[in-house]
């Protein structure tokens, strides 16, 4: 009992000690109150308390903006950059302490081109212990986890604050204080928490600027950083985006625990360039495991979102199950970095690679360039490394009527199909089989899905279950109604009769717009250039359960119609759109090897057959003034 007693009171005069150690070690004028100013601002080349080691520096007065505390705060640069120091005594021998301080720039700091960031530069006993890069206005000031530092043998601390900015406006810096031990450490889950940044985060702003413990599950280890919601021009999962860059470099960490020892894991997310960031540096990043780099990342200027990268790392789980990861932006002359989202940490053994969605394409006969379409179809399909395609070719119906007769593709193995057959202006001549088109139409309605490729929707105009299919096609002027988008994006229904015939004008490159957050265009953007495409003007039918994806403007009648639209046909789903187009003289179009067009097939098969929908969308998805050609 006596010894336990005497443990006790060990332990009890070690906190005393440590607590009478922290009552000495105060920082003098760790505010900078102790001399009022009589103006706004005053170059000062005293300071109580402290040291002017450097040029000089700035008070300012609240009346200027606000102080983190008090009524005043230090700017690092008078008329010229500047550093303060000061000794602090009465710390235990080499023990960790942090450092910790609020910190901001001036919105009347000249930020040329090419160094945006006000910087600064802080030492403890002669020995740097971080670099302040930042432009977050005050009184937006960040106080963050703060800076971890060693007492000396002596038990003193010699801070040092030392401004690397130009002119006359630096860092400001207030309410200093030192505490004992290291800063925060990451938080421990026992999964990947808030890889997507869509929990819930206490603030009005659209895109709030974070430091600290605010952003849920992860902690913030420098700097700050700032939420984004993006949807306007396109979000890969969720609403919300992360810009490790913030006002300044960031970076981001959390330990994931409960890892089986010696596993496979994976870690992956997306990542791209803010759509609005048109600076020239690239934007850079770096990604920890435990402490160890493991990737590298950059994105220049023509690698903007909705141009959203997909990358991944394996790794081995350690023997006590828990890893750390961290991402840091690493550009340090922009206030700016890159946007990231959809994070996850997966074991490998459980995972299996998603199996391939079988697809059938049915071909034979068309006013296009048929045999050809069919061959680049499956070869982009396959390219992608998602589709097993097989193909069935409808026999010519004149030449060989018996196999024709036979002919009777098995709709009902596949989830999706792409139909693209045509007997525009020859129905009388070129059909399918009755049997075959029955088949077709209790396959859609049994929940089967269909593709309809670019000429399909000339097709079968006396199969009145086909029109209600597609629910607009070529059609006569009086065969239904049509539909046009206003410029606020109202659909307004043309009747029968009223307008032209359906027809198009030339082949060109044409801007599309996405109407609503369809999951085919997930992570897409608002606007797009699609290639050398048909605008089909005055595209008519029932528009029984019709929704309509995108639209483009015709030349001829400066009306929009719509380029890409969906049917729900019983339980089934039907895609249709004019993307694509092959001739008879033609050889791997534009039409064919525009991305958007490929990008909007694969995903269109994806969703139409039940899977989930790719949440990014590739590097060379184009702008709204270029297309992209593959």
């Amino acid at each position: 009992m006596i010894v336990i007693y005497y443990k006790k009171l060990i332990v009890f005069n070690l906190i005393l000690l440590c607590n009478i150690a922290l009552m000495q070690a105060q920082i003098k004028n760790a505010s900078f109150e102790k001399k009022t100013i009589d103006t706004e601002r005053q170059i000062v080349k005293k300071l109580n308390g402290w040291k002017i080691s450097k040029g000089n520096v700035e008070l300012i007065s609240s009346t200027v903006f606000s102080a983190a505390k008090g009524k005043q705060v230090l700017d690092l640069n008078g008329d010229q950059p500047g550093a303060i120091r000061q000794t602090i005594k009465g710390l235990k021998k080499h023990c960790f302490y942090t450092l910790k301080f609020e910190y901001a720039d001036q919105n009347t700091r000249n930020r040329d081109k090419t160094g945006t960031l006000a910087t600064a530069d802080v030492f403890v006993n002669d020995k740097k212990i971080t670099t302040l890069r930042n432009l977050s206005h005050a009184p937006n000031y960040i106080n963050g986890i703060g800076f971890a530092f060693k007492s000396s043998a002596k038990g003193t601390a010699m801070l040092e604050f030392v401004s690397t900015t130009k002119g006359e406006a630096g860092l400001v810096i207030d309410n200093l204080r030192i505490e004992e031990g290291l800063p925060l450490p990451p938080p421990v889950n026992n999964h990947l928490v808030n890889g997507s940044f869509e929990m819930n985060v206490e603030s009005k702003a659209s895109n709030p600027h974070l430091f600290g413990e605010q952003l849920p599950g992860w902690l913030i280890m420098k700097e700050n950083i700032d939420l984004i919601a993006i949807d306007h021009y396109g979000t890969p999962h969720g609403k919300w985006v992360i810009d490790l860059g913030g006002h300044g470099p960031g970076g981001i960490a959390q330990t994931v625990s409960d890892l089986v020892p010696g596993a496979n894991y994976r870690l992956s997310f997306l990542y791209a360039r803010h759509k609005y960031w048109n600076q020239v540096d690239s934007l850079t990043g770096n990604i920890f495991i435990n402490d160890s780099l493991v990737l590298s990342l950059s994105r220049n200027k023509l690698e903007k979102a909705p141009r959203w990268e997909k990358v991944s790392h394996d790794f081995i789980a350690p023997p006590d199950g828990k890893v750390k990861l961290s991402m840091f932006s690493t550009s340090l002359t922009v206030g700016g970095g890159i946007l990231y989202d959809n994070i996850k940490i997966e074991k490998i053994g459980d995972s299996t690679s998603p199996k391939k969605i079988p697809v059938l394409i049915v071909d034979g006969f068309s006013n296009h360039h048929w045999k050809l379409n069919t061959t680049y179809l499956k070869n982009i399909l396959e390219a992608s490394g998602k589709f097993d395609v097989s193909v069935s070719t409808c026999p010519n119906q004149a030449d060989d009527a018996s196999e024709w007769k036979k002919w009777s593709p098995n709709f009902s193995d596949y989830p999706v199909v792409i139909q693209t057959c045509n007997n525009i202006n020859r129905e009388a001549k070129i059909q399918w089989p009755e049997a075959v088109k029955a088949s077709f139409d209790n396959y859609v309605k049994k929940g089967g899905s269909v593709y309809m490729y670019h000429g399909a929707t000339n097709a079968f105009k006396g199969w009145q279950a086909y029109n209600d299919m597609i629910g607009i096609g070529w059609r006569h002027k009086d065969f239904g109604i049509a539909v046009t988008i206003d410029s606020s994006e109202n659909l307004n229904i043309i009747p029968k009769g009223a307008g032209e015939n359906t027809g198009h004008g030339k082949r060109r490159d044409v801007l599309i717009t996405r109407l609503g957050h369809h999951p085919i265009h997930l992570g897409m953007p608002k606007k797009w250039m699609g290639a050398d495409i048909e605008v089909y003007r005055y595209a008519r039918g029932t528009m029984k359960n019709l929704e309509v994806l995108s639209y483009a403007k015709d030349e001829k009648t400066g009306l929009n119609f719509p380029m890409e639209w969906t049917v729900k046909y019983g339980e089934g789903k039907v895609y249709c759109s004019t993307y694509g187009h092959l001739w008879k003289n033609q050889e791997w179009p534009p039409s064919m090897r525009c991305s958007a067009f490929q990008q909007s097939m694969i995903r269109s098969l994806q969703w139409l057959s039940g899977h989930e929908v790719d949440n990014y969308v590739e590097p060379d998805f184009p702008t709204s003034k270029n297309p992209v050609l593959r």
